[in-house]
């Protein structure tokens, strides 16, 4: 007979590496509203395997909801305009510092390029 090794709660996994991308990504799939029954024709597994794999991602990653494609799309679309307005902030700030600096130095020189009332 073979021991029972496993400790509560936690099933064995498997060490291929592409396995467990795979079971995550189907977990996902699940948590994001896609039928369990559709999952497990697509994937050629029970139903219950994925109900398994949806409680270890749970438990290895919490109890979120991971962010669906549509989500993703839209949060790096966000994420670029913000990028483009920091680069357009970050390009009207060195030239208000320029200006600055031209000014400062203008009012160094002891005959600045204008006329004064006094004149």
């Amino acid at each position: 007979m073979q021991e029972d090794t496993k400790e509560e709660g936690v099933e064995p996994m498997k060490s291929n590496k592409l396995y467990d991308e795979q079971r995550i990504k189907v977990a996902q799939e699940a948590m994001n509203g896609i039928k369990l029954s559709y999952l497990a024709r697509k994937y050629s597994v029970s139903p219950s395997t994925i109900t398994n794999w949806v409680k270890f991602y749970k438990e290895r990653f919490g109890e979120e909801a991971p962010l669906s494609v549509h989500e993703q799309i839209e949060d790096a679309k966000r994420v670029q305009d913000l990028e483009t307005k920091m680069d357009t902030a970050i390009k009207l700030l060195g030239e208000k510092d320029l200006e600055i600096e031209l000014l400062r130095e203008l009012l160094k020189k002891a005959n600045p390029a204008y006329r004064t009332k006094s004149n």
